[in-house]
C-alpha cells in the first residue's frame, strides 16, 4: 500500500512492488535470480553427490554466500561511480 502526494492510498501487488524495487536497484533482480540459479543447482546436485550431506550443504551456503556478496560488491561500485563520478544529482 502506497501513499501518494495527496494522501491517496493506492493498493500495489508483490510484481508491481517488485518491478518497482527492480527499476531504483536493478541488482536486487541479479542477486534473486542468481540464489534461484543456486537452490536449482543444490537440488539438482544432492542426488549427484559424491560427499557427505554435511560437507555438500556447507559447500553450497559458501557459494550462495559468495554470491550475494559478488551481487552486493558490484550493486554499490556501480551505484558510486553513477553518484561521484557521472555526478548523477537525481539520485537522492
Amino acid at each position: 500500500m502506497a501513499i501518494t502526494d495527496n494522501d491517496t492510498i493506492i493498493d500495489q501487488t508483490l510484481s508491481e512492488k517488485l518491478v518497482a524495487k527492480g527499476q531504483k536497484s536493478p541488482f536486487l533482480i541479479a542477486s534473486l535470480i542468481s540464489l534461484a540459479g543456486i537452490c536449482g543447482y543444490g537440488i539438482y546436485g544432492f542426488k549427484k553427490r559424491k560427499i557427505s550431506t554435511q560437507l555438500y550443504l556447507i559447500q553450497l551456503r559458501v557459494a550462495a554466500q559468495g554470491t550475494a556478496i559478488a551481487c552486493l560488491t558490484i550493486g554499490m561500485v556501480y551505484h558510486m561511480i553513477k553518484k561521484h563520478i557521472l555526478h548523477d544529482e537525481k539520485e537522492p
